[in-house]
């Protein structure tokens, strides 16, 4: 079935993860690159501890934490997503002259539009490179859908998902989970209208 003929408010619980969430893995790829999105702080931590993974396992030369939005630290300081994810990458390990800030963009399609013109800048021949994605597992279908337009055409995209901490089960039960699975679909169904991206073909 295609995602722009599904309903979300028809799905149990399971239904709405397997249709944002299923076709989402790994596959164990390395790259040149990997792009980190930015969101609210707290998925902004878990993004950059999932993508200093591929540092320590050796899968990726540069890190490029993508986001321009400004968000209040818990003693007021303002920080940009993409700084703030730098300093996370930093307290996992990952040595400084492996980061590439990128801290211009506000959105998604931003990210990857920002993003390749950083890769462009750091190594000309970039579009014939592969580049690994990281987010959060809800938010990588939407993400890839929208890097497999604004990217280089030439690029073969892998996703690396950071998975929510604590039991599927439990994350489920919790009503603004399930709004966001919700708002991941409509978002997505809003860039199928619009003719930005591809429509999805969702497993059954």
């Amino acid at each position: 079935m295609k995602l722009s003929k599904i309903d979300p408010k028809s799905l149990t619980n399971e239904e709405l993860w397997n249709v944002v969430c299923g076709d989402i893995a790994d596959d164990g790829a390395s790259a040149e690159y990997a792009i980190i999105l930015g969101g609210c702080l707290d998925e902004c931590a878990l993004r950059a501890r999932a993508a200093a993974q591929l540092y320590r396992e050796g899968r990726v030369r540069y890190f490029i934490p993508s986001g321009g939005v400004e968000r209040s630290l818990e003693n007021g300081e303002m920080i940009l997503e993409a700084n703030y994810m730098k300093r996370v990458l930093l307290d996992e390990g990952v040595p400084n002259n492996s980061i590439i800030i990128e801290n211009q963009a506000r959105s998604t399609k931003e990210n990857m539009i920002c993003s390749a013109l950083v890769m462009n800048r750091k190594s000309p021949s970039y579009p014939n490179k592969d580049v690994i994605i990281v987010s959060s597992v809800t938010h990588l279908q939407r993400a890839k859908a929208l890097a497999m337009t604004f990217l280089p055409r030439m690029m073969k995209i892998h996703l690396y998902p950071a998975y929510p901490q604590i039991p599927l089960d439990e994350w489920l039960a919790n009503e603004k989970n399930l709004q966001r699975l919700k708002n991941a679909i409509r978002l997505t169904k809003d860039l199928i209208y619009q003719g930005i991206v591809d429509d999805i073909e969702i497993k059954a």
